[in-house]
């Protein structure tokens, strides 16, 4: 399966905030482990592409410094940031495609739970579902480009181990 590239992703994160307005979580889905991580060390740019001055204007301007905090916002919130430049946020979004769960360009929809499907089997509330889903609980679910949430439907060599 193809997955979008850097280029695709930045394209695709740019387009859809203009289009939607959305904060990023809505528009891409984040690996569990960095949904967990309660405060970013923003500080240690070994770890990252940005400069010590986004860093910095990233720990000052977030109140709550956990990576589902960052991902609340949308883009244009970092993109009206004082001191963020513009090769600053083109490298944040470097760490946002690192950070996501891949967006798959070629499918069969028949491999895939949408959300209304994965409700209904789980019998969750559609709301409750979104915030399991945002916060990376289902392995391999992600946000189409369309903005829906999908998740693989379990391999049927696995139902019979």
């Amino acid at each position: 399966m193809r997955i979008m590239d850097y280029e695709g992703f930045r394209a695709h994160l740019k387009k859809a905030s203009r289009k939607r307005n959305e904060p990023l979580i809505k528009i891409v889905a984040f690996q569990e482990r960095y949904m967990k991580i309660e405060e970013i060390q923003y500080y240690d740019v070994e770890q990252n592409y940005m400069s010590i001055q986004a860093c910095n204007t990233l720990w000052m301007n977030l109140e709550n410094k956990s990576f589902r905090n960052l991902v609340s916002h949308n883009l244009k919130y970092f993109q009206t940031m004082d001191n963020l430049g513009r090769h600053s946020l083109e490298n944040l979004i470097r760490e946002l495609y690192d950070t996501a769960v891949p967006i798959l360009l070629d499918y069969d929809p028949d491999d895939y739970y949408n959300l209304q499907q994965l409700s209904e089997i789980l019998v969750m509330d559609e709301n409750k579902l979104i915030e399991q889903l945002e916060m990376g609980r289902f392995k391999g679910a992600f946000i189409d480009e369309e903005g829906n949430w999908l998740k693989p439907k379990p391999d049927k060599a696995e139902l019979f181990l």
